[in-house]
């Protein structure tokens, strides 16, 4: 199984509702097989069992037999990295032994996690802040799903899962935010605060704890509800708001501090311009800054979407694929210098010398 290089998310072509904030939408549905044991207490035979009853489920259904099944215990580490990196299976699914993995039809704002802390976790993608069109698309896979496979479920608890507190629907929504404005007036601590109060909480770019690039993940908590809609309608309630303070806070700082803004938006473009060694962390960092300046009009020649694609394709995976040898974290850190020179910026020197 190989996975393209250039084959890009569809939550990456920075449309859709808030999109100049809100990367993407996350609606996730966790799913468990009856009469199997949850994932962390099953043997490597029922985890291999469960593993198969669901590629059986899938090619037996005419709408979903064009999934493929990847069984992380049989590709390479390189092709799970590059996987995870799309977004398409979670890095929680890297460090398991076994048969585990991600079934997906080609189309990378879909896919169902398999063995990972559920024994399925259906999850779709859409660009902006739409949680209602991610949980249709998701709603649908869980019906068709649902049909060949017995689902874990009670009247009192709804779908059981392996964390209590998100029985009911197995439902979890999550929004990607850019949110340079709160970071740079030092009102992110008070949003997300609020926000955790409403429900919600923040992680980084993967779901890691550390942040960087400005990038915030908010989650839905787990808690036990019974209303879908009323669960999406919440969230995405809490991820307005979150966005009418990020703009609120990009205007103060257009009219109180403008050149500092500009400043800091022209010299993260030196540096990128003359870099021959950038890391993950400090391209998303600098990159943040360009993006903030497209966005606040200060810089043009550049959509947002490119940035987006960056964003995945100067990982380490994708550019590891790209290469016929080993790569040093050096080596790396010079290949990404260079594609962010001709994947980004020349585009911004072209419609310079255009206009």
């Amino acid at each position: 199984m190989t996975v393209r290089r250039d084959a890009v998310p569809a939550w990456l072509c920075g449309q859709g509702p808030e999109a100049s904030i809100v990367l993407s939408t996350r609606v996730r549905l966790a799913r468990n097989v009856a009469n199997h044991r949850f994932t962390s207490c099953a043997s490597a035979t029922e985890r291999g069992e469960l593993f198969a009853e669901v590629a059986a489920t899938l090619e037996k259904d005419s709408q979903l037999a064009e999934y493929e099944c990847i069984n992380f215990g049989s590709v390479s580490s390189l092709c799970r990295q590059l996987l995870v990196e799309k977004r398409i299976a979670s890095p929680e699914l890297l460090p398991e032994r076994g048969d585990r993995g991600v079934a997906w039809s080609g189309e990378p704002f879909s896919s169902i996690l398999i063995n990972e802390e559920d024994h399925l976790r259906i999850q779709c993608l859409e660009g902006g802040c739409d949680p209602l069109l991610a949980w249709k698309r998701a709603d649908e896979i869980d019906d068709r799903l649902g049909s060949g496979l017995k689902f874990a479920y009670t009247e009192q608890r709804g779908y059981l899962t392996c964390r209590p507190g998100e029985a009911g629907t197995g439902l979890r929504v999550s929004f990607l935010m850019h949110l340079p404005g709160l970071v740079l007036t030092r009102a992110i601590e008070a949003v997300l605060s609020g926000a955790s109060r409403m429900g919600m909480a923040s992680r980084g770019f993967f779901g890691e704890r550390e942040v960087i690039g400005n990038f915030f993940q908010l989650s839905s908590q787990p808690a036990f509800v019974e209303d879908e809609r009323g669960c999406l309608d919440a969230a995405k309630r809490v991820a307005l708001e979150v966005v009418a303070h990020e703009r609120s806070a990009r205007q103060r700082l257009l009219k109180d501090a403008r050149l500092e803004v500009t400043d800091k938006v022209f010299r993260a473009l030196g540096i990128l311009q003359q870099a021959q060694m950038l890391s993950v962390a400090e391209f998303m960092n600098l990159s943040s800054a360009l993006r903030l300046g497209i966005e606040c009009g200060i810089l043009s020649g550049l959509a947002p979407e490119g940035l987006n694609r960056a964003l995945v394709q100067v990982m380490p995976a994708h550019l590891r694929q790209g290469a016929n040898k080993r790569l040093s974290e050096t080596d790396l850190a010079v290949m990404r210098a260079g594609a962010v020179r001709k994947m980004v910026l020349q585009k911004i020197r072209k419609r310079r010398t255009a206009t």
